[in-house]
């Protein structure tokens, strides 16, 4: 019996892994987590179940165990090799999701079994394949395996908005051409008590601590002053301004709600010591910060002359102590585009389905200049680590699964012997 287990957890392993590799595109998919074997779980299993219909419960029930703790420990190997600080969390919800699926198939294959020996094996496995092509029928399957979003949080810290994006009215995009649904608003809408602005006044700056300023328009010179005035006095800004926006729009050149190609805020810049150039990146351009997997499209770069301002990232952010107060400015305001972060067709925020943190960041961002720590509601992905070595990672993760495999024919030609 050892030699069966050992061998037939091996195949099993060697498939899951093997198809999640390949069809999967694991590598490709730009994250270090396991879901994506979860995928071919169900069919794997069902293969599974099926090629040990004719043995004891017992060999059977050791197959599915050690079969699914072989893939998980090579699943596990592989994406700590890529960068996963704690997988353990998401493969046991994988075992969980896969022992389910062990009992359903278990009740049709072998059910069918007893009630036709020699054809009803086969009706059990034709049963459980609407499980596999419908994918509303594995919904039971997907809410064991997937992390649950956070429910809402009690409290959202009050924001103050003003933007020449179309942020918070939506908006036509050439890159898709389609109406594209303001998956980045409302991802920060989850998290902050949004007020918007449309003129930088008293009134309106009285109203919170915490400003988002993305692409503005053209601020009048008593909105610029009345801004360093806020700011001095305490206030926290994160100002996104952008030297070459890249945000598509089918609004007329000098169509007031057409975002503004380049960042306007030369005046409020030079007062605080910077100064806003073109970068050398001309297309997009992945970044990495701290778990965070972000991206950018032509950003620009900052130059500093006060020494009040500390730059980062090669100058695309800038860190300026203000009077009382402090602005964190990022060089790219193209990062609030959905189609730089949130996948084609998807809600904002779903964490199994975004290609990058965009917006997520720019909400740490804020959390930072509050004195805020806390966890985002949408959870965190465990994004590939620059620089990983993927032929040592997939070679760690065979490695369990070809000693198993060894060993079960090894044990096998012993028994002959």
């Amino acid at each position: 019996m050892a030699w069966r287990l050992a061998l037939g957890a091996a195949i099993y392993a060697l498939a899951e892994i093997g198809l999640g590799l390949t069809l999967g595109r694991v590598l490709d998919w730009g994250r270090a987590e396991a879901l994506l074997f979860f995928a071919f779980r169900p069919w794997c299993l069902l293969g599974l179940a099926f090629a040990a219909r004719r043995q004891g419960w017992i060999i059977r029930l050791g197959l599915y165990g050690a079969g699914l703790a072989l893939a998980s420990l090579g699943e596990g190997l592989l994406v700590v090799g890529l960068g996963a600080i704690n997988p353990m969390p998401e493969l046991a919800r994988g075992l969980l999701g896969g022992l389910v699926l062990v009992l359903i198939y278990e009740m049709l294959i072998q059910g069918g079994k007893r009630i036709h020996r020699r054809f009803g094996a086969i009706a059990g496995a034709v049963l459980a394949l609407p499980l596999l092509i419908y994918p509303q029928a594995l919904s039971f399957y997907d809410g064991i395996v997937l992390e649950k979003e956070r429910e809402g949080g009690a409290v959202r810290p009050p924001l103050l908005v003003m933007t020449g994006l179309p942020l918070l009215w939506g908006g036509w995009s050439d890159w898709s051409r389609e109406p594209w649904p303001v998956r980045s608003y409302s991802v920060l809408q989850t998290e902050f008590d949004i007020t918007p602005l449309d003129v930088l006044d008293d009134a309106g700056l009285a109203k919170g601590r915490l400003l988002l300023l993305a692409q503005p328009r053209r601020l009048e010179p008593v909105e610029l002053v009345r801004l360093d005035a806020w700011v001095r006095g305490g206030g926290k800004a994160l100002i996104l301004t952008d030297p070459m926006l890249l945000w598509p729009s089918d609004l007329a050149l000098g169509d007031a709600r057409r975002p503004p190609p380049i960042g306007l805020l030369g005046p409020l810049l030079d007062h605080w010591g910077l100064a806003l150039e073109e970068g050398a990146e001309r297309g997009v351009a992945i970044r990495i910060s701290g778990p965070r997997k972000w991206t950018v499209a032509a950003p620009g770069r900052f130059r500093a002359a006060d020494p009040g301002c500390r730059l980062g990232d090669e100058g695309l952010l800038a860190d300026c102590r203000i009077g009382r107060g402090r602005a964190l400015l990022v060089a790219d305001a193209d990062m609030l585009h959905d189609t730089l972060w949130a996948a084609p067709g998807e809600r904002g925020g779903d964490r199994h389905r975004r290609i990058a943190d965009n917006p997520l960041l720019v909400a740490d961002w804020l959390d930072s200049l509050s004195g805020l720590s806390r966890m985002r509601q949408s959870g965190d992905v465990a994004w590939r680590k620059p620089g990983d070595n993927a032929g040592r990672a997939i070679l760690f993760a065979l490695l369990p699964v070809l000693a198993a495999g060894v060993t079960g024919l090894v044990l096998r030609v012993r028994r002959k012997s």
